[in-house]
């Protein structure tokens, strides 16, 4: 729409677009991951889209079963340090409370301040996200599963799943050593999760695919 944000479906005749700060930030994440360029001017537009967001000066209420406007800014984060977009001062309008996060949060939070360097206490948040993370996986049998999947991590309105923080967390192992060792049983894991042959939703697949991409040219060697 005007201010840069993609939207779910087309307006309806005389109506006014209205942009998901939530699928902008998918689009660019996404793109980014699997190495695929968008037009110049529309990507820059998602991202001014975002920060202003981020930022507080664009507001985007959607009905929503819980509230959501820090999970919303942490995969806005997400998508913006991807592209070397993201703000250190703008932490400071999220409370940094992990524990009470989605894991689909977590995973976000992991992801942007990775390429955040200058974040105040960088290196303490992320292993403390990383140490949540740790301690939601659940034990016993070959399907990787969360312990908050069931209740907490259903945050569909926002296009997040298990089946999604699956192949995120995948993505974000193969690139940290802390968690090389498990990289093998997140793989299994992702895969048993399928149902004919595909995650459940359309969003997880992608994400699938492109950890499993990921997954195959870090380890090829091995």
């Amino acid at each position: 729409d005007g201010e840069g944000l993609a939207n779910y479906f087309p307006p309806a005749p005389g109506s006014a677009a209205r942009g998901s700060d939530r699928l902008t930030a998918y689009l660019l994440s996404a793109a980014h991951e699997a190495g695929v360029s968008l037009p110049d001017g529309a990507r820059d537009a998602m991202l001014d889209g975002l920060a202003a967001f981020v930022e507080g000066r664009l507001e985007r209420r959607f009905p929503a079963p819980r509230p959501d406007l820090e999970v919303r800014k942490l995969a806005a984060l997400e998508a913006l340090a991807r592209h070397g977009r993201a703000d250190a001062r703008w932490w400071g309008s999220i409370a940094f409370a992990p524990a009470a996060w989605p894991t689909s949060a977590l995973l976000d939070a992991w992801g942007a301040l990775q390429r955040s360097p200058g974040v105040p206490d960088r290196d303490a948040r992320l292993a403390e996200l990383q140490r949540l993370v740790r301690s939601r996986l659940t034990e016993g049998g070959t399907t990787l599963r969360f312990s908050t999947e069931a209740d907490d991590d259903q945050w569909w309105w926002l296009m997040e799943s298990a089946d999604g923080n699956a192949a995120r967390l995948l993505l974000a192992a193969v690139s940290s050593p802390a968690w090389k060792d498990d990289v093998p049983r997140l793989v299994n894991g992702a895969l048993a999760r399928q149902k004919g042959g595909a995650w459940r939703t359309t969003t997880s697949n992608l994400w699938g695919v492109l950890a499993l991409q990921r997954f195959a040219k870090v380890f090829e060697s091995e």
